[in-house]
């Protein structure tokens, strides 16, 4: 029987919400359909290990800078024209770019541009995410927050709908870790970057440490340009022996995540934020600044513990609601059932995604 040809271009497959989704997605996708994945980048042999050989087989690598695009869009070009999909979704700026080009010279190809942000890292992220938004047949988003964005924004007058970025369905029986407060374990997950505001993180510990709370902190990330920094905070706030650097994660997290009271994201922006939707269908109390997605699937003190970094004035009081949580077993372990409760029948990315697929 035929299939469907469906091409996914991105920029790399390495750690990342956007790469880790696609990936969970890729088994299912390679079964129903024609599959080819383009990553305009490196593609990380971690991140594609518990991939069939059949499925690696699907994915393609042009690894080039950025300035030699001129010459490269036109072997793209010629990759994506002989393959000749059906549906080609392309995520993320460079692949916006490749999308617009290969729709002038294919217009029966549906183009599905991908959004995942509320806006833009630099000038070609909003030239060329714009562009794509107004010569793509339907627009996907990763969450209510970048919907909202995109419709706001730019009023675009083709279909536009938000796609499940759960990548797995929630555990069956979520675990929950007893809270002791002589043994309270924290831990971060995500990139080590400047946007992640990992001092403000360490600041938080140090002052539930002043509390006489014993709590830790372990990160887990690829360094994206702050763990000098952050080590050297570290250092400087004397809390070494309480903070600690643990790699990246590859694969399920779920057996690493049970064994952690909570998880902290103190983001100055973020979209879907995975990682915090993942510790809560796992049970994990997230303390969070409420930014991208975030308040739109956590409540404070509900679901979440939202810190203030904005506002001078609220930094203690926000953190006073951790040291009330934390001083309250009972509420601590209501808000840890709320959190898998609300994710509890959510659609996966992969269902979400397919749903959308079959429909054009």
């Amino acid at each position: 029987m035929h299939r469907k040809r469906i091409l996914y271009i991105l920029h790399d497959i390495q750690i990342g919400g956007v790469e880790i989704a696609l990936i969970s997605a890729i088994p299912e996708l390679n079964r129903q359909f024609d599959l080819r994945v383009i990553a305009l980048g490196k593609i990380d042999d971690k991140v594609i290990s518990n991939l069939t050989p059949d499925e690696k087989r699907r994915l393609y690598s042009f690894d080039y800078k950025f300035y030699l695009y001129p010459w490269l869009i036109f072997k793209l070009l010629q990759f994506v024209l002989q393959f000749d999909p059906a549906i080609m979704i392309c995520s993320l700026w460079r692949a916006s770019l490749v999308g617009v080009v290969v729709k002038a010279f294919r217009k029966r190809i549906q183009f599905l541009a991908f959004i995942h942000n509320t806006g833009f890292a630099h000038q070609f992220d909003r030239f060329f995410t714009i562009l794509a938004i107004r010569h793509s047949d339907r627009i996907l988003t990763d969450s209510k927050a970048t919907f909202d964005f995109v419709n706001s924004t730019f009023k675009p007058n083709v279909p536009l709908q938000i796609i499940s970025f759960c990548i797995r369905p929630s555990p069956a029986e979520a675990h929950f870790i007893q809270l002791d407060t002589n043994d309270v374990r924290i831990f971060f997950l995500g990139r080590i970057a400047a946007v992640k505001n990992l001092p403000l993180a360490i600041d938080t510990i140090e002052y539930l440490r002043s509390q006489n709370l014993n709590v830790t902190l372990d990160i887990y990330g690829r360094n994206d340009g702050a763990e000098e920094d952050v080590k050297k905070y570290i250092h400087l706030k004397k809390l070494s022996d309480h903070i600690k650097f643990m790699g990246e994660l590859h694969g399920s997290k779920t057996e690493i995540m049970n064994q952690y009271n909570f998880l902290i994201q103190l983001s100055s922006r973020e979209g879907m934020a995975m990682s915090v939707v993942e510790a809560m269908q796992n049970g994990i109390l997230c303390i969070v600044s409420p930014v991208g997605e975030i308040p739109n699937y956590a409540s404070d003190m509900e679901t979440a513990i939202f810190i203030d970094i904005w506002e001078s004035k609220q930094w203690l009081p926000s953190l006073e609601k951790i040291v009330q949580v934390l001083r309250n077993p009972a509420l601590y372990d209501q808000m840890c059932r709320n959190s898998v409760d609300k994710f509890k029948n959510a659609q996966t990315y992969s269902e979400s995604l397919i749903e959308q697929l079959n429909t054009i």
